[in-house]
């Protein structure tokens, strides 16, 4: 208890201090947000064919597991993943429900797996968005995304979660070369439907652990 108690003494001590950094830099990163967004037109991206693959991945992987809850995951996150690319917008709505989907999803043997699995997963987007903040002072991935990267990692296992973010951003970085402003979060839901898809087929058979 004691013990306990000198840790909330440290944290509080530190908050205090810190807090008002975090806030001006929050606070500035959302009023820049709010400029661009003032700034964009309102042509909103229509694309099809790309619509119909991403809906149809949720029933691939239906058909490879006959799990409607991981289904009805992939669907979501394909919403999300399309609403991206099409306007640069994700419902507050999704995020609550993909995150609430992947807690009730965890068996409670895999708690611990699946938190080690989400901190991989956001690591890598994470080091590099603080190296283009610190070196090139530059935003180079959406905060909103955030919100959701934890939601995907949980649903993958711990030694595919790091390699999963990085091939997300290498795909990424890539289509840039081609297009304009590519939504990671979109890429992010191909590279996760992927590998369900491998995992599921049983391509993934090996394990760090």
């Amino acid at each position: 208890m004691i013990l306990y108690m000198a840790l909330m003494c440290v944290f509080s001590y530190i908050l205090s201090r810190i807090f008002p950094g975090i806030y001006l830099r929050v606070k500035k990163n959302t009023l820049q947000q709010y400029k661009e967004l003032k700034e964009e037109d309102d042509n909103v991206g229509i694309f099809p064919l790309i619509s119909v693959l991403m809906f149809l991945l949720p029933v691939v992987i239906y058909s490879l597991s006959n799990d409607r809850l991981l289904s009805v995951y992939c669907f979501l996150l394909a919403v999300v993943g399309y609403s991206d690319l099409s306007s640069r917008w994700i419902p507050d709505i999704f995020i609550y429900l993909l995150l609430g989907l992947s807690v009730y999803s965890l068996p409670t043997e895999e708690v611990s797996s699946s938190l080690y699995a989400a901190v991989f997963f956001v690591a890598p987007a994470l080091l590099l968005s603080a190296y283009g903040y610190i070196i090139k002072r530059e935003q180079w991935i959406a905060s909103g995304d955030y919100y959701l990267f934890p939601s995907v990692g949980m649903m993958v296992l711990p030694e595919y979660a790091a390699g999963m973010m990085l091939l997300a951003l290498w795909f990424t970085l890539l289509l840039t070369r081609w297009f304009q402003k590519v939504p990671l979060v979109t890429v992010v839901y191909f590279t996760f439907s992927g590998y369900q898809i491998c995992h599921l087929s049983g391509w993934l058979s090996f394990s760090f652990f």
